[in-house]
C-alpha cells in the first residue's frame, strides 16, 4: 500500500494530471508547431496519467533490484488478482501485456491451421498471429451499429473453427457488448470452439462486473479473458497483462509462454492494483476526455461510436490521411482508419488540456 500523506498524495495526482506549476497555463502552438515537449500522442490508446505515484515509486524501488528474476514476485501478483476476480491462482496467467496471452491462445489453438471468427474491425494482434500460424480467419463485419455481430460470428463457425475471438470494448469502435450478451453467446458457442474475451478497455468503467466474461470461466466455459496494465493503470511501457481461463487452459498457455516477466513491471503492477485513489482518478479523467471529444463532435455535426474505450471513433467525411495530415501539421498524432469504414478516423485521449487543443484543431478543421 501507498505511505504518501493525503496532501503529498494530491500533489502528485496532480502533477501526474499536468496541473501544478506552469502546467496550469492553457496548450497552445504558435503557428501551427507542436510545443517543446514534442507532439501530442492521441494515436496508440495511451493513458498518459499513469503509472501511477505507487507504481513509480515501487518501479524505482525495483529497477535497483533488476538482477532478480520476477518469480515469487509474479506469484504474489497472481494472487492479489485471483482475490480480486474470485478465482484460484491456477486460473491465471501472468503476461508480457494482454498481447503475450492472445498470441499464446493462438499457439495453443491455431499452431496447427483451422479457423479463426473474429469481427472486422477489431484488435488484430491475434488474428493476424493466428494467420501467421496458417489458421484460416474468418472476418464477421459489425452490425449497423459498430457492434460484434453475434448472431453472424455464430453463424460463420464451422468443424473447422478453433477459436472464436471478441474484443470488448472494441477496439476500434469503442463499442459494448452487455454482459446478458455475452454470456448468451459464450453458452451457444464455447462447446464449438473457444471463446477469447479480450476486455483491454473494460476496467475503464465502474460497472465492469456487470460485463465481464470472467462469470463464464467460474460457471467452467471453454473461455479466456485478457486483461492489461496498459490502459487503466497507464504502464503500457511496462508490458504486464494477464489471462483468466479454465486450469487446464492455463496451463497449457504456460508451456507456450513467450516470456519471463519483468520485474519493475510486475513490482510497478502489484503496486498500482492497490492504488485505488489514483485508479479513480484515471478513470474519471479518461471520462472527461471523452466527454470534451464528443462534444465537440456533437458541434461539428460528425458522426462516431459511443466508446468504451480510451478512444474515439469518428467520420471524418472525407480522407482520413488528408485529416491526420492536418492534425500532424497542428501538433498531434492521430490514429487511423480501418476497414470497412474509409473516411472514419480513431482519436486516443490524452489528458484533459491536451483534449482542448484537439478541440480548437478540430474546429479550425472542420470550419
Amino acid at each position: 500500500m501507498s505511505t504518501l500523506t493525503p496532501l503529498s498524495r494530491r500533489s502528485l495526482l496532480l502533477a501526474s494530471a499536468g496541473l501544478l506549476g506552469s502546467s496550469l497555463a492553457p496548450l497552445t502552438f504558435a503557428q501551427g508547431r507542436p510545443p517543446a515537449g514534442g507532439m501530442l500522442r492521441l494515436i496508440a490508446n495511451e493513458n498518459p496519467y499513469g503509472p501511477s505515484p505507487a507504481a513509480l515509486a515501487a518501479a524505482e524501488k525495483a529497477a535497483a533490484e533488476g538482477w532478480k528474476y520476477a518469480m515469487r514476485e509474479t506469484g504474489e501478483l497472481k494472487r492479489i488478482i485471483a482475490a480480486a476476480e474470485g478465482v484460484p491462482t491456477n486460473n491465471i496467467m501472468i503476461s508480457a501485456g494482454s498481447s503475450e496471452a492472445l498470441r499464446v491462445a493462438a499457439l495453443v489453438y491455431c499452431r496447427s491451421g483451422g479457423g479463426l471468427v473474429a469481427a472486422l474491425p477489431t484488435f488484430s494482434f491475434l488474428p493476424s498471429y493466428a494467420r501467421s500460424l496458417g489458421a484460416t480467419v474468418s472476418e464477421v463485419p459489425l452490425d449497423s451499429d459498430m457492434r460484434h455481430d453475434l448472431a453472424a460470428m455464430e453463424a460463420a463457425i464451422t468443424a473447422d473453427t478453433r477459436l472464436i475471438y471478441v474484443c470488448n470494448p472494441n477496439n476500434p469502435t469503442g463499442t459494448l457488448l452487455t454482459g446478458k450478451e455475452l454470456r448468451a453467446f459464450i453458452d451457444a458457442t464455447e462447446q464449438r470452439a473457444p471463446v477469447v474475451v479480450d476486455e483491454a478497455y473494460l476496467d475503464l468503467w465502474d460497472d465492469m462486473p456487470e460485463h465481464t466474461a470472467v462469470s463464464s470461466v467460474l460457471d467452467g466455459k471453454n473461455v479466456i479473458v485478457t486483461r492489461t496494465f496498459s490502459k487503466l493503470h497507464g504502464m503500457a511501457g511496462l508490458r504486464v497483462g494477464y489471462a483468466i481461463a479454465p486450469a487446464a487452459i492455463i496451463k497449457a498457455m504456460e508451456e507456450l509462454r513467450i516470456t519471463q516477466m519483468s520485474y519493475t513491471g510486475v513490482m510497478a503492477a502489484t503496486a498500482s492494483l492497490q492504488d485505488k485513489e489514483f485508479l479513480q482518478f484515471s478513470r474519471e479523467r479518461i471520462h472527461e476526455c471523452l466527454q470534451i471529444t464528443s462534444n465537440v463532435l456533437d458541434e461539428l455535426g460528425l458522426p462516431y461510436a459511443p466508446s468504451r474505450g480510451n478512444f474515439v471513433y469518428f467520420d471524418t467525411g472525407d480522407s482520413p490521411r488528408k485529416f491526420m495530415g492536418a492534425m500532424r501539421e497542428a501538433g498531434i498524432l492521430t490514429g487511423m482508419s480501418y476497414a470497412p469504414y474509409p473516411t472514419w478516423a480513431r482519436i486516443s485521449m490524452g489528458k484533459v488540456e491536451q483534449m482542448h487543443v484537439l478541440a480548437a484543431a478540430l474546429r479550425k478543421h472542420f470550419a
